[in-house]
C-alpha cells in the first residue's frame, strides 16, 4: 500500500486495506491544506493573497495532489455545506472571535472531540482551522504556525481513528446527521460513524 502511494483505501472497500498512521497524517495534512485553500479561493476577499508554502504546500513528500486527493477534499467540502447550515456552527465560530489564534483553536479543537470522534467533527475541525487562518490573515502571526500545530493535532488526537476507519477514503460514504441532531453529536470515542 505504501507503494501505491497511500491510497490503497480508496481502491479497495473501505476498510479493506487500511493507510498506515504515516500516510494517514501526510494525506490529511494535504487534505487540510487543500481544504483550506478551497475555502479561502472563495472567500469574499481574504485579507491578503496566500502564498502556496504559507500553507505548507511546498513540503516534500506532500504531493498528494491529484484525483484521489480532488476526491476526499470535495466529499469534506460536501460535508461542510451540509453543516454549515446548523445554528449551532455560528455559535461555535463565534468562539474563535476577537481571541489569539492559536489558544483559541487550541481550545475549541479539544472542546470539539472531547466526546468523541467522528467524520463531521473532523470537517468542523478542518473549517476551524480555515476560520483562524482568516483571523491570521489580518496580523502578523505566520500562516504555517496555525497549520503546523493543526496537523500536529491531526496526527496527535485523529490520525489513529482515522486510520480504524479505514483511511481517509471512508470520508466518501460519510453523510452527515439530520439537522434534528447536532452536528457534534454522536460518535463515542472508537464508534465506526461513517
Amino acid at each position: 500500500m505504501e507503494g501505491q502511494g497511500g491510497w490503497g483505501a480508496l481502491e479497495a472497500p473501505c476498510g479493506a486495506g487500511a493507510e498506515s498512521v504515516s500516510s494517514v497524517v501526510r494525506i490529511g495534512a494535504a487534505l487540510l491544506r487543500g481544504f483550506v485553500r478551497s475555502l479561502l479561493e472563495g472567500a469574499p476577499g481574504p485579507p491578503r493573497p496566500v502564498l502556496p508554502a504559507e500553507l505548507g504546500d511546498a513540503e516534500p513528500g506532500d504531493a498528494v495532489d491529484g484525483p484521489p486527493l480532488a476526491l476526499l477534499r470535495d466529499a469534506a467540502l460536501r460535508v461542510w455545506a451540509r453543516l454549515s447550515r446548523d445554528p449551532e456552527m455560528d455559535s461555535l465560530v463565534g468562539a474563535l472571535a476577537g481571541r489569539p489564534a492559536l489558544p483559541a483553536l487550541a481550545e475549541v479543537s479539544e472542546e470539539l472531540f472531547r466526546s468523541g470522534i467522528n467524520w463531521g467533527r473532523v470537517v468542523v475541525f478542518f473549517y476551524f482551522t480555515y476560520r483562524v487562518v482568516l483571523q491570521v490573515l489580518q496580523g502578523s502571526e505566520p500562516l504555517r504556525t496555525v497549520l503546523d500545530w493543526a496537523v500536529s493535532f491531526l496526527a496527535r488526537r485523529l490520525a489513529a481513528w482515522v486510520q480504524g476507519q479505514g483511511g481517509w477514503g471512508s470520508i466518501l460514504s460519510y453523510s452527515p446527521p439530520e439537522q434534528s441532531q447536532p452536528p457534534c453529536a454522536g460518535g463515542a470515542p472508537g464508534s465506526p460513524e461513517k
